[in-house]
């Protein structure tokens, strides 16, 4: 009989501790992503990656970068379509990422063609022209 309730507490504690193992290795996401960028229609494609948690990729200062993308709230999300923006073009860069973050997947287009756009690019300037001089 105590050989049966032994054998019943290990068992207990052997489930317990695989639960929090379980739910502790999903709260941890790896967010990878892939960069493009090209600086004029005649510019070669530049390609960098950059992965957090834990932090690698081919962008310099990748660290940096991870720490700046996790302020951000939202920092994929798409324009709002309802937003006045002005008729002012910057440049003809033109960057995508694609990828993972928090979980989920993206693909999100950047360019510098209305000052909605601008904005965008200048928040995410860090990642969206990784060593770029622009």
């Amino acid at each position: 009989m105590k050989n049966l309730k032994g054998k019943k507490l290990a068992l207990i504690i052997v489930l317990i501790a695989s639960s929090l193992f379980q739910s502790g290795a999903s709260a941890v996401t790896t967010n990878s992503l892939v960069v493009s960028y090209k600086q004029t229609p005649q510019s070669q494609i530049q390609k960098w990656t950059l992965k957090c948690n834990p932090t690698g990729g081919t962008l310099p200062q990748a660290k940096n970068a991870c720490k700046q993308l996790l302020k951000i709230a939202k920092p994929f999300a798409a324009p709002d379509p309802d937003q006045m923006c002005s008729q002012i073009f910057e440049s003809e860069e033109v960057a995508t990422v694609k990828g993972s973050w928090k979980g989920k997947k993206i693909s999100a287009k950047y360019s510098k063609t209305n000052s909605c756009e601008i904005a965008r690019w200048a928040a995410l300037k860090f990642l969206l022209q990784g060593s770029s001089p622009s």
